[in-house]
C-alpha cells in the first residue's frame, strides 16, 4: 500500500482593479498587496489561461478570467 502525504499551502487571492488607465492593477495574496506589471490572455478553443506577472517576479495563473487564481499548473 502507497500513502503520500502532502502540505497543501491555500492561499487567499483577491484581484484589485486598476485606477487609472494606463495600469494593470494588483494583487492582494494573503494581506500582501503587490503590482500587476503584465497581463498575459491566451484563449484556445474557449479553454482560457491568463497570466498575471508581479513586480516581485512571481506569475500566478486563473483558469476562469480572474475569478480564482493558483500558482502552479498541473
Amino acid at each position: 500500500m502507497l500513502y503520500c502525504n502532502m502540505i497543501i499551502k491555500k492561499e487567499n487571492v483577491t484581484f484589485v482593479p486598476p485606477i487609472r488607465q494606463n495600469e494593470n492593477g494588483w494583487l492582494n495574496i494573503n494581506g500582501e498587496i503587490i503590482r500587476i506589471t503584465n497581463i498575459h490572455h491566451f484563449d484556445d478553443f474557449g479553454q482560457t489561461l491568463d497570466t498575471f506577472t508581479l513586480e516581485d517576479g512571481q506569475e500566478v495563473y486563473s483558469l476562469d478570467e480572474g475569478e480564482t487564481f493558483t500558482f502552479d499548473l498541473d
